[in-house]
């Protein structure tokens, strides 16, 4: 009855937003723009994110900056993208100067090796290894 339909995130730069999210495959699918708001949906196999522009925004908390004191929030945490190698996701990272800083590989609780970048915008992004 129901399937996962979309993520929305809020951005400062659509421009840098777009072509972060470019260098891993997603392509722009629909656009709405006015004096007020852009508003841009991007499409990697089956995840959506729908990208909201305010001509005036609220910068993001510096608390949401840092995995360690956002998971205490109450909120949304991340999305994250799923990779068959995750050697070779973050030498592809590193190469594209994707991140600003050092990748560390973690193995999660749940056994899965994983990463965390930012985005242009400091939101963050999981790339797990799927499998």
């Amino acid at each position: 009855m129901f399937n996962f339909n979309h993520v929305a995130i809020s951005v400062n730069d659509l421009d840098k937003t777009l072509d972060f999210y470019k260098s891993f495959g997603f392509e722009k699918y629909k656009e709405y723009h006015n004096d007020d708001i852009d508003i841009v949906m991007i499409k990697l196999g089956g995840v959506v994110i729908e990208i909201f522009h305010y001509n005036e925004n609220n910068k993001l908390p510096e608390h949401s900056k840092s995995l360690a004191t956002d998971l205490k929030t109450i909120g949304n945490k991340h999305f994250a993208i799923g990779v068959k190698d995750i050697n070779e996701a973050k030498k592809f990272v590193e190469d594209n100067k994707l991140n600003d800083s050092e990748i560390t590989i973690n193995h999660g609780r749940l056994g899965k090796p994983y990463f965390f970048i930012k985005d242009p915008n400091g939101i963050l992004m999981e790339i797990i290894e799927e499998g």
